[in-house]
């Protein structure tokens, strides 16, 4: 499985690169944003790459950043989204601005891809959106100080609020922060990523 390539630009079009790297050429599909951060052929660049392997194919795509490529692993989970789709929906538009589509309900930029209908950009929401919750939830969090780890401290209470401000109920928010193992005094992110699992989600 390749996961990260670095070499030179022995080829470059608006959809693909070839990389040399220690004399072996690399042929990788790309985003418009790898595209636009590509150097000049001959120099030295870096990808983070998707592997798609078939019976009939071995297939690369590369991006230009972890957050990037794990958008594109998120993509193509959904029913209907294949890498292409993956590719073209991720070229239609920066990064922020497809996470602040997806999180507003807005298909605008996504539709925008070529080969996306409404049915798939609908799909594309409804399974991305509260993922995307949860990790701005999480990241949130990360910003919190770890001042008490007791069922009735402040990590709690910020867990119990994130929980329901992501649209859980009072009672599973309760039912989740039960499930949490307190005693090795958890962060605020540890403790909400657990609470998530707690739910299903």
């Amino acid at each position: 499985m390749i996961a990260y390539l670095r070499g030179s630009v022995l080829r470059l079009t608006p959809e693909i690169v070839v990389l040399d790297v220690n004399g072996v050429g690399y042929l990788l599909a790309i985003t418009a944003s790898a595209r636009d951060r590509m150097p000049s052929v001959g120099a030295e660049t870096e990808l983070h790459v998707y592997t798609q392997v078939r019976e009939d194919a071995l297939a690369l795509y590369g991006f230009s950043s972890v957050e990037e490529l794990e958008m594109f692993r998120m993509l193509i989970e959904v029913d209907g989204v294949g890498p292409k789709v993956g590719l073209a929906i991720l070229s239609s538009a920066n990064l922020d601005l497809l996470k602040q589509a997806i999180l507003s309900d807005d298909v605008g930029p996504i539709r925008r891809a070529p080969g996306v209908g409404p049915r798939t950009a609908q799909k594309v929401i409804i399974d991305l959106k509260p993922r995307l919750e949860a990790d701005a939830a999480l990241a949130s969090l990360s910003r919190v100080p770890v001042t008490a780890g007791a069922p009735g401290g402040e990590v709690p209470r910020q867990v119990e609020a994130t929980l329901r401000n992501l649209g859980f109920s009072a009672a599973e928010a309760r039912s989740a922060i039960d499930a949490i193992d307190w005693a090795p005094d958890p962060s605020a992110q540890q403790a909400l990523a657990t609470a998530l699992k707690a739910l299903g989600r």
